[in-house]
């Protein structure tokens, strides 16, 4: 986790699949919030032209153009202006998933990438232990996918699915908080060893499904 020039904390995973996917220089983040990574995109590169969206007016911007509109309705733009549109943790707050995908497509520009996340629904071993994904939590959560579900999802709305990843969630190294201090960084190290060798299938932690699709 990094942070903005404001101290704002940045997921490592969202920069690099924006690093990775970034296409032109037209940008739509839609579900932005606070618009952190609006707000990162244009200070590393002044020349992107960024639009925010989001149904809460929560931003403070002085260089992005934000519009505050209901994500469950048309949104307010025209066909294919973006060629890059982000989608980080919006989807499944959204009762209609069929209308905004099918929106985010009429927005996406020929050959142009749309990159988003959404939350993962396979605890699979957590519960037995009384344990479960943090996002859980979130009432708003209309629901919860597999690589599959959003995979479809993207599918119908007319993208080409390029790739769906587990990302996120549950690092293996708080297990060597059941240790006595004195050997916790041992305990950490051969965590980390294991996991470079992948003898731990660290996928079984992730909470969160990372997309990246394009529209032909």
């Amino acid at each position: 986790m990094r942070k903005d020039s404001a101290g704002n904390r940045l997921s490592d995973v969202k920069l690099n699949y924006i690093k990775k996917n970034l296409v032109g220089q037209d940008i739509l983040d839609v579900g932005a919030g606070y618009c952190y990574y609006s707000e990162w995109l244009v200070q590393g590169n002044p020349d992107l032209k960024v639009v925010s969206i989001d149904q809460l007016d929560l931003a403070n911007l002085n260089n992005i153009e934000f519009i505050c509109s209901d994500l469950e309705k048309p949104i307010p733009l025209p066909d294919e202006s973006f060629s890059t549109i982000l989608a980080f943790d919006i989807i499944e707050h959204i009762v209609n998933e069929d209308h905004l995908i099918k929106e985010l497509f009429r927005l996406c520009k020929k050959n142009g990438v749309l990159i988003g996340s959404v939350p993962h629904d396979d605890d699979k071993f957590l519960p037995a232990y009384n344990l479960t994904f943090y996002h859980r939590s979130d009432l708003t959560h209309k629901r919860y996918y597999i690589p599959t579900t959003i995979k479809d999802a993207l599918e119908k709305g007319g993208f080409d699915v390029i790739t769906v990843d587990l990302k996120g969630g549950i690092s293996p190294h708080v297990f060597s908080e059941f240790f006595a201090p004195s050997i916790r960084f041992l305990i950490k190290s051969s965590i980390g060893l294991l996991r470079r060798t992948r003898i731990i299938n660290t996928s079984a932690l992730a909470s969160d499904l990372f997309f990246v699709a394009v529209k032909q």
